[in-house]
């Protein structure tokens, strides 16, 4: 008989719990219903945008071949994105990664994964690349940076380090926190 009366409590219990829990989701669905997703409104495969200066000349071109933008955040993630920078007088430059994130505005692009940082010459050849896994560029200041480890190959040398700033428009590279610099001898001839 003492086995059925605690059992008979048990029971009593947890009908008193489910009750009480009932009660308690159901006072808080009002409020999960007003919660903003994370979907997203649009997306295109294979993009490309092209803005333009205030000259109507090309200022950058950005590819990408997945895009998707989240209304709630105004913001926009990229699969496989490149971005190519121009610059007066001088051959673009491109930057491509794995993922990218444009906040609102376009102000601001963060590119994360396998991020690449390059120049070529007017042959085509490779003069300058930057190795990274993370940059912000900030395209109203045409400026780059990162505070992760960074590789830059140039014709004859290789510098590795921990930070970077890249300033577009006057083609220069600084490293916060240099590591190793190699520079190899110049060929005789």
């Amino acid at each position: 008989m003492n086995q059925r009366v605690v059992l008979i409590a048990v029971l009593f219990v947890a009908a008193g719990a489910t009750t009480w829990l009932l009660r308690h989701l159901s006072a808080d669905r009002g409020t999960y219903e007003e919660i903003a997703f994370h979907d997203p409104d649009y997306y295109m495969e294979d993009f490309t945008t092209l803005t333009m200066d205030e000259h109507g000349s090309p200022k950058t071109r950005l590819y990408a071949i997945y895009m998707a933008h989240y209304p709630d955040d105004d913001t926009t993630e990229l699969l496989k994105p490149r971005l190519e920078i121009f610059r007066i007088d001088k051959l673009p430059l491109y930057i491509s990664a794995d993922r990218g994130w444009v906040t609102s505005g376009n102000e601001v692009i963060l590119l994360r994964g396998d991020v690449r940082l390059w120049e070529d010459n007017e042959a085509g050849a490779r003069v300058l690349q930057v190795d990274t896994s993370e940059v912000r560029v900030l395209m109203n200041d045409e400026y780059a940076e990162t505070d992760r480890p960074a590789t830059i190959v140039s014709k004859r040398s290789t510098v590795t380090g921990t930070g970077m700033r890249a300033y577009f428009k006057d083609s220069r590279l600084e490293v916060m926190d240099h590591d190793r610099t190699t520079i190899e001898p110049a060929p005789r001839g």
